[in-house]
């Protein structure tokens, strides 16, 4: 009878065999071969327009040149937000696009083009536009000898240009620039003395580029050097300035001439206590293999050292250890989760079989694999995610094509007969259950916006993986089973055992529903009354490493605040368990972790990131900074923090209040502060504004001024002089310019000392500033911050362990909005509650496209509304063990719980596709309905114990895993499965008793037998 099977071009085992071994070796091949990172890359949906205006005020910063721009950026459709901080000097304008924007390109070249357009009419302003604010700086290199700081620069920039000759490094930048400067040092008492006012240098070296000359004789071209151009220090010391009834002399007789690096350099970098100058490397996303660039790097800094008897250059950070860590302890998970399976199946299943199935797994992660990298994907973190996610799922199709085919034999079908007819029997319900699955996941991979991005390789793995699972079930499953399937002795009496508690699971069920029912209610009220671990809505990562941000109050300067951040750095050395620390002063540093909010050029900033031993707990050492350094470090706030996952969060709760009534929005901003700081749950409650700070107000009497042959400019050049330097030029005879600087390093640049400082007047008379000049301290702004083109002011605040943010707020929000009323403003929430809200909505947005592609898969295989109700009801039973299980592992519910959520779906609808179709079949071979629901649970039950027990076994290593990242997704779908698992076996026999009619499908018999 064999013989008479008809063979099909898709049934040849040799055609089939070679398809999957050579996907499988092409996913094998892109293991290796394609580009890795250690997490997603985001569009590039946030930059900042940086100005710099030396000299000008806030308010005509903002005047001049902030609100035009805001204006301009607020035609721009593709821009979501932008916001302004105004500082003395220069200004940052935030920009970020909306969620939905993937062309960012496009978009930053017309920001690019709008605002180049505006700069005309800025003038004394300078723009730069950063388009890839978020590139990830993961690498950074130190340089620690020699002792010198401007020696030290020196072979940073020598560093620099070896690294930038690898094609695979995007950008390095300084890090700690200490500014090399050449100062003329010249003295209230040699001006005095020689008469040589600070204009009259000024104007001296005001061309310090030179100008050159071209003469043509006899039909060529000669050009001379550029005369008067300054390329050495040693040109500045012997250029010549007049004197008085007196000889011309060099400016070294009057002025002592010296490099030495900016004593107010706006950044500092100190590792471990030392001042360093720093490099941070960037890659290109999504394009290179970051481990082997980073043993590049590695190769280059080698032979740098070779070079110095003190080895100079030192990595202390280094992205490509991450990156390598989480690709294997995921790997590992992920084998773990094969051979746990492979276990199982063998135990609840014949050898021969469990092999079957057993090969599929690597057969379909393979090829998935191979779609994946040679589609472009990139592997990180969440790609291989998806695959452990997958393990469970991909063996399902396998687990019930193998049944099919062993029951069939069991009635006396050959091979091939029953390879045949199982395929013919079940192409059509698995392909249905393949597309359910695949709607579970859709919201996933259609959900716009950053959140989504960072977890899009997920679902397109998953989707991957499944639909391979259904090919591979109807193609290679069948081959394989001819090849090894044999008559069951073990695994029958193991199945008929499965049988006789299937049915009797059924049985009772359909005999006692109210019982049934009344429990299952009972369980869905007792779930709220559960207690449940509250924690952040995006979980840490697991670094060893933390950090501590520290800030001082508004207008500090840097060096008040590097000393400060050099005492804390030392506290936390003496610690046995800290490796290392990194400080970095007036900004918050590279971003060398993709979750770190960045704070560049604030004088008040600081962040010391520290490094501890593998067996230290850094969430421990985290509490037990955040109660010591406030208590040994008056004076500023100082807060420690873990790495986390998730955007950028500066802080946990954020208030906004926007108005362009400044009064009225300042007294509702101490409102809100007065509101958060009296709760016992919240803690560091801080302004992100100041009251103001001290600033000298001149009042010039011009009158005078004028009557000694004087101007503003000349008094400025006097006051810059006796104040931090009058900036001349910037030579450029090195690599990186040189700021040439006037200054009198004898002033201490007190009040007095200015008011005092004696000038020339027309008549070669001294006389003091404060002859023209009245002085008065007053209170002005530190710094402005605006909104979308309105004034705003943040109260920041963290919570204590335990609390959870969005309870509090919601609590909080009628006296919030009470206050924002009484002042007429606007209040907004930020922080983790706005991140959460956009992550869940960037869900539930496209949550539409997976029930219409779940209701048309079930339409087309049921063709009817009651069934397609009923498996959309046993959604639900996905829900009710996560929580319960979160419970009982002291996880709390957070973002990868509701991605477990999401994935349970897709695994209970097709247990309940298979169970209808099972119970139709029974009914269509002339069981009465109750028969036939027994019958397809008993037949069913090995099946779904198999999908259960192979999920949660798969699962089962995220949960020990050591990224806080992958244990609550884990948890949730084991919770979920065991839930959905009995609900399944108990409630389903119950609802298909009510939702099936019998004689549709008895008149559907009848039909084929006329």
């Amino acid at each position: 009878m064999s013989d008479s099977v008809k063979h099909y071009w898709y049934q040849n085992p040799r055609l089939i065999v070679g398809i999957v071994f050579i996907l499988a070796l092409v996913g094998f091949a892109g293991w290796f071969s394609a580009s890795e990172q250690e997490d997603p890359q985001f569009p590039y949906r946030n930059g900042f327009v940086s100005l710099t205006a030396p000299n000008m005020t806030i308010a005509q910063l903002r005047d001049a040149a902030v609100v035009p721009l805001e204006r301009t950026l607020s035609n721009i459709d593709e821009v979501s937000t932008y916001q302004s901080r105004i500082k003395n000097g220069n200004a940052v304008i935030n920009i970020e696009l909306h969620e939905h924007i993937y062309d960012t390109d496009t978009v930053w070249e017309r920001i690019k083009d709008d605002i180049t357009s505006k700069q005309s009419d800025m003038l004394g302003i300078s723009a730069n536009i950063v388009d890839r604010a978020q590139d990830t700086q993961g690498i950074v290199i130190a340089i620690t000898q020699p002792s010198d700081i401007l020696a030290k620069r020196a072979l940073a920039i020598e560093l620099r240009t070896e690294l930038e000759q690898l094609s695979t490094i995007r950008s390095v930048n300084l890090v700690g620039d200490p500014h090399e400067q050449i100062v003329i040092d010249y003295t209230l008492k040699a001006m005095q003395e020689f008469g040589v006012t600070p204009e009259q240098i000024a104007q001296r070296l005001s061309s310090t580029s030179g100008r050159g000359a071209s003469f043509q004789a006899g039909g060529i071209t000669t050009n001379t050097n550029p005369l008067g151009r300054l390329q050495s220090i040693d040109d500045i010391k012997n250029s010549q300035v007049s004197l008085d009834n007196a000889n011309p002399v060099s400016l070294s007789t009057i002025a002592d001439i010296y490099y030495r690096p900016n004593p107010i350099a706006p950044e500092q970098f100190m590792v471990n206590g030392q001042r360093v100058v720093g490099l941070a490397i960037s890659l290109p996303a999504n394009t290179v293999r970051v481990t082997e660039v980073g043993d590049a790097i590695r190769q280059v800094v080698e032979e740098f050292n070779l070079r110095f008897a003190n080895n100079p250059a030192k990595i202390v950070l280094f992205q490509p250890k991450w990156t390598k860590k989480r690709k294997s302890d995921l790997l590992n998970s992920l084998a773990t989760g094969c051979i746990a399976v492979a276990v199982i199946l063998i135990l609840l299943m014949s050898v021969r079989t469990a092999i079957v199935v057993v090969v599929t797994i690597p057969a379909i992660a393979l090829s998935a694999l191979g779609f994946f990298t040679a589609a472009g994907g990139v592997l990180h973190q969440m790609t291989i995610a998806g695959l452990v996610i997958s393990l469970g799922l991909m063996v399902d199709n396998s687990i019930v094509m193998a049944e099919k085919i062993l029951q069939l034999m069991d009635k006396g079908k050959s091979h091939l007969e029953a390879s045949k007819l199982a395929v013919k029997d079940l192409y059509k319900p698995l392909a249905t259950a393949t597309i359910t699955t695949i709607a579970a996941f859709l919201p996933m991979l259609l959900a716009k916006g950053s959140v989504a991005d960072f977890i899009s390789t997920i679902p397109i793995l998953v989707i991957l993986c499944i639909s391979l699972s259904y090919l591979i079930a109807l193609s290679f499953v069948p081959v394989m089973a001819n090849c090894l399937f044999q008559s069951r002795h073990e695994s029958a009496k193991r199945q008929s055992q499965f049988s006789v508690i299937g049915n009797r699971i059924a049985q009772f069920s359909l005999a006692n529903p109210k019982t049934v029912i009344i429990v299952m209610l009972g369980v869905l009220i007792l779930i709220p009354l559960l207690p449940s671990a509250t924690g952040e809505f995006f979980p840490k990562t697991n670094r060893n490493q933390g950090y501590v941000d520290i800030q001082l109050p508004l207008g500090s300067d840097i060096t008040k605040t590097a000393n400060l951040a050099q005492q804390i750095s030392q506290y936390i050395q003496t610690l046995d368990f800290v490796t290392q620390t990194l400080t970095f002063s007036g900004s918050s540093g590279p971003r060398f972790y993709y979750n770190l909010v960045q704070q560049p050029g604030e004088s008040h900033i600081a962040r010391v990131v520290f490094e501890v031993t593998e067996e230290t707990i850094v969430g421990e050492v985290v509490e037990q900074f955040n109660t010591l350094l406030p208590q040994a470090f008056d004076g500023a706030l100082i807060l420690a923090r873990e790495f986390g996952q998730g955007p950028p969060i500066e802080s946990p709760i954020e208030i906004r209040l926007i108005s362009n009534q400044t009064e009225a929005n300042l007294k509702a901003a101490e409102d809100v502060f007065m509101l958060l700081n009296e709760q016992t749950d919240t803690a560091h409650v801080r302004r992100d504004y100041s009251y103001g700070v001290v600033q000298l107000n001149m009042l010039i009497e011009q009158q005078s001024l004028k009557q000694v042959g004087l101007n503003e400019s000349a008094l400025a050049d006097y006051l810059a002089w006796q104040g931090t330097g009058l900036h001349l030029s910037d030579l450029t005879f090195k690599t990186e310019p040189i700021t040439l600087l006037l200054q009198d390093t004898s002033s201490n640049q007190t009040v007095e000392r200015i008011m005092s400082t004696q000038i020339v007047d027309h008549k070669n008379q001294f006389l003091p500033i404060s002859a023209f000049v009245n002085a008065q301290l007053v209170g002005e702004k530190a710094v402005e911050t605006r909104r979308n083109g309105r004034e705003e002011l943040r109260i920041l605040s963290d919570v204590t362990s335990g609390t959870d943010e969005s309870i509090l707020l919601e609590s909080l929000q009628p006296a919030l909005l009470a206050i924002a009323k009484k002042h007429g403003v606007t209040l907004q929430f930020g922080g983790e509650l706005e991140e959460s809200q956009e992550a869940n909505s960037a869900l539930l947005l496209a949550l539409p496209a997976g029930i219409i592609l779940l209701f048309i898969a079930l339409i087309l295989q049921f063709n009817s509304y009651k069934l397609t109700v009923l498996v959309m009801m046993t959604i639900p039973f996905s829900i009710v063990g996560a929580p319960i299980m979160l419970s009982l592992v002291g996880v709390p519910f957070g973002f990868m719980s509701l991605l477990g959520i999401l994935a349970l779906v897709g695994i209970v609808v097709n247990t309940a596709i298979l169970l209808i179709e099972k119970s139709i079949e029974g009914i269509i071979d002339g069981h009465n309905k109750d028969a036939a629901i027994r019958l397809a649970v008993s037949n069913r039950l090995r099946a779904i114990m198999l999908t259960t027990i192979t999920t949660i076994i798969g699962m089962l290593p995220l949960t020990s895993g050591e990224s806080p990242l992958w244990p609550p997704l884990a948890w949730t779908v084991i919770g979920g499965l065991i839930s959905s698992t009995l609900m399944m076996l108990y409630i389903m026999p119950i609802l298909m008793s009510w939702l099936i009619e019998p004689n549709r499908y008895k008149n559907r018999i009848n039909v084929s037998l006329q």
